[in-house]
């Protein structure tokens, strides 16, 4: 007996409605992912060039950058905006299954931010390097955006991740007006209020963009005038802040303008008079024996203090270290992690390239006159994030050893993977370094040619760095201040 017809005719019906559905979902999604592809291809060609030269123009100020990126947001924005209507005009789809169409594009996005973040050790701060190619060309609009957050909040990599999600809340916002109900006045005739919003704040924007550029500046020190400045890495944000204070350049614009070469280049800088000032920890015995050589007289003026830190990674067991320990690991008596309470593994004691400010601070202060024992080539380390990055990634066992400044491996190139020991029972940290109970703090100094008249842009720089307002930017650039 054969089965009624009704009994089979509505799950046909129902796969035939699923089936309609998802086909032009499917094809809906592959279009935005499309879209947005060879958006950001030609945009960051197009486009971004330009946003950042703006953004480094002479006559850009902080508020103008803001307003910069508030217009740059916008305006992309309004793209996926107008995207997501056209598709709603030209599309059959209900509301939400075509404002879903972004979905496979912002979990292709999340998976890519997943492997950078994975490749990149969680530094979130770093949104550089090969972990993070694929998610840049995914998000390549966004580039702009990222230097300027990195360089006015902490949380850049949240917010970057954030923006992530500007086109796909454009295109939703697109579909959602095409789609709601028009209004009517009493004659009959469509409300174009959306298109009113949308002309009047990108006028505002634009208004408010060209007075932020107007506005007469007056910088304690005229961008012309001021010196040559070079130094070393960890005194970078310091040093960027110091220019953005006394010029009123933009932070942006500080960040692109200041070239600093390591503590050894910017010694010789100095004393070959290709640099004015010069901001660094003490010199290496080479150093003074160059300066002496050329007949320069160098005058060391402390601003700050920082600590000098020993690092291992997360997983080792010992926690801290007496000095006489470091030194005896540095110089080769201490071999085995477990002669000092860890585990039976033996030691890998990184080191630094000579007249580098770390390895000049660990022969003098460290060491105190035992010699360091000669590492394999492969444990001496040029660049001092390479040093955190050697500890933080070195092979399963995790046994290696490392130092660095605290400020830098605690804000400037921090990573998760790696902890700081105590020394002598006192863990470094910034009241540890005020009251110099930590036993290794290190001085930050301005350095300068002694016996020569400074012209009177030197002098404001100088005058303004014994100030509160320089004080104020010691403390902000990572040290703490000389006369707190």
């Amino acid at each position: 007996m054969s089965e009624p017809k009704g009994v089979i005719s509505k799950p046909e019906e129902g796969n035939s409605v699923r089936i309609a559905w998802f086909w032009p979902w499917l094809v809906g999604t592959f279009m935005f992912g499309l879209f947005s592809v060879m958006f950001n291809v030609i945009w960051s060609l197009l486009v971004v060039p330009q946003v950042q030269y703006l953004l480094r123009h002479e006559s850009v100020t902080d508020i103008t950058v803001i307003v910069v990126l508030l217009l740059y947001a916008w305006l992309v924005g309004l793209i996926f905006a107008a995207y997501g209507a056209l598709s709603a005009r030209m599309s059959s789809m209900h509301k939400l299954p075509l404002m879903l169409t972004g979905l496979a594009s912002l979990l292709c996005g999340l998976w890519l931010w997943i492997i950078g973040i994975q490749g990149s050790g969680g530094q979130l701060a770093e949104m550089s390097g090969g972990a993070w190619e694929f998610f840049s060309l995914y998000h390549a609009w966004a580039e702009p955006v990222l230097e300027v957050l990195g360089l006015y909040t902490q949380r850049s990599g949240i917010w970057f991740l954030l923006t992530s999600l500007l086109p796909i809340a454009g295109m939703v916002v697109g579909v959602g007006v095409d789609r709601y109900p028009a209004v009517t006045d009493k004659q009959g005739k469509v409300d174009h209020r959306w298109q009113w919003v949308v002309a009047a704040i990108s006028a505002a924007l634009i208004i408010v963009l060209v007075i932020t550029i107007m506005l007469p500046q007056r910088p304690y020190i005229a961008e012309r005038d001021f010196p040559v400045v070079d130094g070393a890495t960890a005194a970078i944000p310091f040093a960027q802040d110091m220019l953005h204070e006394l010029t009123g350049m933009s932070r942006v614009r500080a960040a692109h303008e200041l070239k600093f070469n390591t503590t050894h280049q910017a010694y010789v800088n100095l004393i070959e008079k290709r640099a004015d000032l010069i901001l660094v920890a003490g010199p290496s015995d080479e150093e003074l024996r160059l300066a002496k050589s050329r007949g320069i007289q160098m005058k060391l003026t402390p601003i700050g203090w920082d600590a000098f830190i020993f690092l291992v990674h997360k997983s080792n067991p010992v926690d801290g270290l007496s000095s006489e320990q470091v030194r005896s690991i540095y110089e080769g008596s201490i071999r085995n992690w477990s002669e000092v309470g860890g585990k039976n593994q033996p030691i890998i004691a990184y080191q630094r390239e000579e007249n580098s400010g770390s390895q000049t601070y660990m022969q003098k202060k460290v060491m105190k006159g035992h010699d360091m024992a000669e590492p394999p080539r492969e444990l001496r380390i040029g660049i001092m994030g390479e040093m955190i990055n050697a500890v933080a990634d070195f092979n399963k066992d995790h046994n290696a050893l490392g130092y660095s400044f605290y400020y830098f491996a605690n804000v400037m190139h921090n990573r998760q993977e790696v902890k700081f020991l105590s020394i002598d029972g006192v863990v470094p940290d910034k009241e540890h370094i005020r009251s110099k109970q930590y036993p290794f703090t290190a001085q930050l100094f301005v350095v300068t040619r002694e016996g020569e008249e400074p012209r009177a842009s030197m002098q404001r720089l100088l005058e303004w760095l014994q100030s509160e307002a320089g004080t104020q930017a010691i403390e902000k650039g990572g040290f703490v201040p000389v006369n707190s």
